[in-house]
């Protein structure tokens, strides 16, 4: 049987599971171990115009059933991530595993570092994807995800500037989501890419103080994934964009969850840090289920629980 190929707007992917931006890294940190070839795609940790920092440390903790992390898009900025990060990427990754993910303050920065990768390396990547999600920095990133006129904005821009597929990374934690996802839409993204982490925090009751750094941060892991269901079953159904769904996912009954409520492929994140094959682990399992079931893609298990 064929390998299951997902189409994802104008990008087409080996199969439907993603190593998350952040929580992958660039993928060649992982290469001892898992096999990267079963990556449908890696999301590059993301880079923006300038280095920063990140948030103060402590940075992740663990709490029941997932971690807490407050991480603030640390980076080395572009012209290191073109010179040192991009060629070790190429070497272990395909052309039609790479994700650059971008990130910036203003909508000039999108379009100025997506022009950039473009014109560096766009016949060695598969697509861009705007990181609009991040909740844990002072302004950017999480501004795009509660205003759907500045979403559709940035999406516009950056579709105008350059001829890549342009994925949107954008979390659910705005009552006004799915008018955001509509704005995203509407604005010629080719497809969603959500990350459903509430925002969460951890006292420390010896000290009294509180455990991140940044006192507060999204939650990732199991206890998240019933969110991350409910995210993606509503998106399914007032948007027709594909929809990459993340939250929680551990194993191929996790992403099958999410595939029946709407979700075209499924982005792995904080289960690499317990299993560092989670990902490739998991697409080997779901293409055997596939397999069992005599199907040749996941196409037909796409959205099937809203016809039950």
């Amino acid at each position: 049987m064929k390998r299951p190929e997902v189409q994802l707007g104008r990008l087409r992917l080996r199969n439907p599971v993603l190593g998350a931006s952040g929580c992958t890294g660039h993928g060649y940190e992982l290469a001892s171990y898992t096999d990267l070839s079963r990556y449908g795609a890696v999301s590059l940790k993301t880079v923006t115009p300038l280095p920063r920092v990140g948030n103060p440390p402590q940075r992740v903790c663990e709490v029941p059933s997932g971690v807490l992390n407050s991480i603030g898009l640390q980076n080395p900025g572009r012209d290191a991530f073109f010179a040192q990060i991009m060629p070790r990427v190429l070497e272990c990754l395909d052309r039609d595993q790479i994700i650059v993910s971008v990130g910036g303050d203003k909508v000039e920065d999108y379009v100025e570092l997506c022009r950039a990768v473009e014109e560096r390396f766009g016949t060695r990547i598969a697509a861009l994807e705007l990181n609009a999600a991040c909740p844990n920095v002072s302004h950017g990133a999480g501004f795009y995800s509660r205003d759907p006129e500045a979403a559709a904005a940035l999406v516009a821009a950056v579709r105008n500037a350059v001829d890549l597929p342009v994925l949107v990374k954008f979390n659910t934690n705005f009552p006004n989501y799915l008018e955001v996802a509509q704005a995203i839409e509407q604005a010629g993204a080719d497809a969603l890419y959500t990350t459903n982490t509430p925002l969460g925090m951890k006292i420390d009751w010896r000290t009294r103080q509180l455990v991140l750094g940044n006192g507060r941060g999204p939650i990732c892991g199991p206890a998240i994934r019933p969110i991350g269901v409910l995210r993606t079953w509503e998106l399914y159904e007032h948007v027709n964009l594909p929809i990459i769904a993340s939250g929680g996912i551990c194993t191929w009954e996790d992403a099958l969850e999410y595939i029946l409520a709407g979700a075209s492929a499924v982005g792995i994140g904080s289960a690499q840090f317990v299993y560092p094959d989670a990902a490739s682990r998991l697409e080997q399992d779901l293409d055997a289920y596939l397999h069992r079931e005599g199907l040749e893609s996941i196409q037909p298990l796409v959205g099937a629980a809203h016809k039950s």
